[in-house]
């Protein structure tokens, strides 16, 4: 193997993850090289991210660029599905921010020289103690392997065999961006179903919806009675990305050898919190401060920074699923009791997750 005078990388994976540890470890010296197996990264329908998340791309140096390509969630309303309002969700100007997924991978991929990205090329690890990767044929070794593979990542599969897979939520969700913007910042619960509608600058609306039981067999039509513009803006979705949504348990160890995991590949969450682009941008902000210029990664160091991060969003993110959409009497009780209650008690537990910072 020819070896450069920078420690090197190879990150498996370009999605949000991946980008973000490529440029994370080249602020730190580090040559990365990102193998994705798709054709483009610049894909998929719309996505927020929160004050946690932004603060890790001012580290990153694109924060500015992806506020420039959002829309400003300053006040998300919250209402039942026939229109009721439960609480508002109040954020500070440029704290919580919605846009489509292509424009933050596209700011993401122009932070990286031209070279880095390597497209329609699948990688494997074949030694992750040795920082061993096969791709394009060839198998080269590197100081260190960043799986950012997702949450179907063929090498936790592999290689931590003991982490166990993902779990089934029993939730499909559709996701698209629509012409036309929305009035409002909206999200709408139901006891077997949820709804968001967020506004996005370039005269789009992202739009989602999310249902579980019979009524996920039902597909849209089962919003076709819930308050408008639900019912409309769902009929204007010609090719929905469809998901059935699965979540896996935080990976406690997440180092072996030269290898380690981040982003979904390591702690997949069910989507009600908005956070998995957070949680995967902080891994990378953490992963390059634990890696030094001479090419040591302290992955001890890591994992012990977010073992307990990723355990406390992963269990709000499984209760916020049964607040939004409840299988329990109890938990269904919140969405009456909701109107009761000062809206920063209800939100309490999202702003502490979002206070991370970098």
């Amino acid at each position: 193997m020819t070896r450069s005078a920078r420690p090197t990388a190879a990150v498996l994976g370009g999605g949000i993850s991946g980008l973000c540890a490529a440029i994370a470890l080249r602020q730190r010296g580090w040559d990365a090289v990102v193998f994705e197996e798709t054709e483009s990264v610049v894909v998929g329908a719309g996505i927020t991210i929160w004050a946690n998340g932004l603060s890790g791309l001012d580290v990153l140096g694109v924060a500015d660029d992806v506020r420039a390509a959002a829309g400003d969630m300053t006040l998300v309303r919250i209402v039942d599905w026939r229109g009721r309002e439960l609480m508002r969700q109040r954020s500070e100007a440029g704290t919580l921010v919605a846009l489509h997924r292509r424009d933050l991978n596209a700011a993401l991929l122009a932070a990286l020289p031209d070279d880095v990205v390597h497209t329609q090329t699948s990688a494997t690890v074949v030694d992750a103690k040795r920082g061993v990767v096969e791709a394009d044929g060839r198998e080269q070794q590197y100081d260190l392997v960043v799986a950012a593979d997702g949450v179907h990542s063929e090498t936790r599969t592999r290689w931590w065999p003991e982490a166990g897979g993902e779990r089934d939520c029993g939730i499909r969700a559709w996701r698209a961006v629509v012409d036309g913007a929305a009035a409002e910042a909206l999200t709408v619960w139901c006891p077997a179903g949820e709804c968001g509608i967020l506004p996005l600058p370039d005269d789009t609306t992202y739009v989602f919806g999310a249902s579980r039981g019979r009524a996920r067999d039902a597909g849209l039509a089962y919003f076709d009675d819930w308050v408008e513009p639900v019912p409309s803006l769902l009929r204007e979705i010609d090719e929905p990305i469809v998901h059935d949504l699965t979540d896996l348990d935080p990976v406690r160890r997440p180092v072996k050898g030269r290898t380690v995991l981040i982003g979904d590949a390591a702690h997949a969450l069910r989507p009600h919190l908005g956070q998995g682009a957070g949680l995967s941008i902080e891994d990378a902000v953490v992963l390059g401060q634990h890696c030094s210029s001479s090419g040591r990664f302290d992955g001890e160091g890591f994992a012990k920074a977010r073992r307990r991060r990723w355990a406390a969003v992963s269990l709000l993110a499984r209760r916020a699923s049964s607040v939004m959409m409840p299988t329990n009497p109890v938990f269904g009780a919140t969405h009456r009791l909701a109107p009761l209650m000062p809206d920063r008690l209800m939100m309490g537990a999202v702003d502490r997750i979002a206070g991370w910072r970098a």
